[in-house]
């Protein structure tokens, strides 16, 4: 089935690098003609080096994918404007300009989504009132992180310093992180462990782990991917972070105390389920007041809801699908909630839309810090 696709896949390049060679370009200037073949030569060379086993970065493939399907339909509009030419002929040069454009259209969305989109850190205040919260934590402030997938940014270690300077500028009682720390392989984070390190907050830095950092998608064989999970997990937490596994820790202010508990993954994408929220709430009084830390926003509606009263639950996930136009993403379709505040009675979900993205690309949905501020329902 993949050789069949790779092989549809060519030769629908293929044959649209034909059409548009004869049809625009065999004419042109010879630096034009060079630099028409260059996309396809780079792809051929990428896909041999994918071949022969090594990674080659989505970063890569992304703007390639982008050009080809614009190409694509390039193509399909030009056929489309000499057949509707053949009876009228102005059609043959509209239909080829408005593929023109929405080919420049989409490379520019590409470049401005690689080069700026990814790394347009903002801070997110967000209020939200919430029963059970006890006096002493009145006004107490979460900064909350999400989906930072490190791998993708290669070099460009000086974003996740920006990270940190900034949920250290806004001086929180706590760092939570909801999970995917990495992409594929836990030595992505050799050259973040110091900065990653340096949050400050007086009550410390709580995580869990998102599907990515179990990495299965790294390695194929079981005993692999858990001998990384296991890394990953120890790498978190020489950081100093308090990496929760479906169990919760508590934060005390004078007399009074919350919860903050934290799942595992809970599955989907073709991952298995490791969470066990059971577990990770035993034992914590029904007058305490909670705060759950779940990456996939999914699991609210699943279990959380339906079988108990947790009044915040934070996660992630979603990214917004890294693309968002005037407030609607296509992760409306994969997911019922998938960015910002949900409401089920006296239950609330916060999704972040993340930080990063296994793709160094974002267009209408900015990289974010969500820092949130905890107020008693009167």
């Amino acid at each position: 089935m993949l050789r069949f696709f790779l092989i549809a896949f060519l030769s629908c390049w293929f044959c649209s690098d034909l059409y548009l060679w004869f049809s625009f370009v065999r004419h042109s200037a010879l630096i034009w003609k060079i630099l028409y073949w260059l996309p396809t030569l780079l792809f051929v060379v990428m896909l041999l080096i994918s071949l022969v086993g090594n990674r080659v970065s989505m970063n890569i493939w992304l703007p390639l994918l982008i050009f080809f399907l614009m190409q694509i339909i390039v193509v399909v509009l030009s056929i489309v404007g000499r057949l509707v030419g053949l009876v009228w002929s102005p059609a043959f040069p509209i239909f080829k300009w408005i593929g023109v454009g929405l080919f420049v259209t989409a490379l520019a969305i590409v470049g401005y989504g690689m080069l700026i989109g990814f790394t347009d850190l903002r801070v997110h205040h967000v209020d939200l009132t919430v029963p059970n919260l006890p006096e002493s934590f009145e006004g107490y402030q979460i900064a909350h992180l999400s989906d930072l997938h490190v791998g993708t940014y290669g070099k460009r270690s000086k974003f996740i310093q920006k990270v940190v300077k900034q949920v250290n500028d806004a001086h929180p009682d706590v760092v939570v992180f909801t999970g995917d720390i990495v992409n594929l392989h836990p030595d992505e984070l050799d050259r973040y462990q110091e900065s990653l390190s340096s949050f400050s907050a007086p009550d410390g830095v709580f995580s869990i782990l998102g599907n990515h950092d179990y990495c299965m998608y790294g390695y194929h064989d079981e005993r692999d991917w858990r001998r990384a999970t296991e890394e990953v997990a120890a790498r978190e937490r020489s950081l100093g972070w308090i990496l929760l596994r479906n169990e919760h820790r508590y934060i005390h202010r004078g007399d009074d105390s919350i919860a903050v508990a934290g799942v595992e993954y809970c599955g989907g994408m073709n991952v298995n389920s490791f969470a066990d929220l059971p577990a990770a709430i035993q034992d914590i009084p029904d007058s305490t007041f909670i705060l759950l830390l779940d990456h996939n926003p999914a699991h609210w509606k699943q279990e959380v809801v339906p079988s108990t009263h947790i009044p915040l639950t934070l996660a992630g996930h979603t990214h917004a699908a890294q693309i968002k136009l005037f407030g609607w993403s296509p992760a409306s379709w994969m997911f019922k909630e998938w960015s910002g505040l949900y409401k089920d009675g006296d239950q609330q979900l916060y999704i972040s839309e993340g930080c990063g993205g296994t793709i160094a690309f974002r267009f209408g949905t900015r990289p974010e810090i969500v820092d949130i501020t905890l107020h008693r329902a009167k």
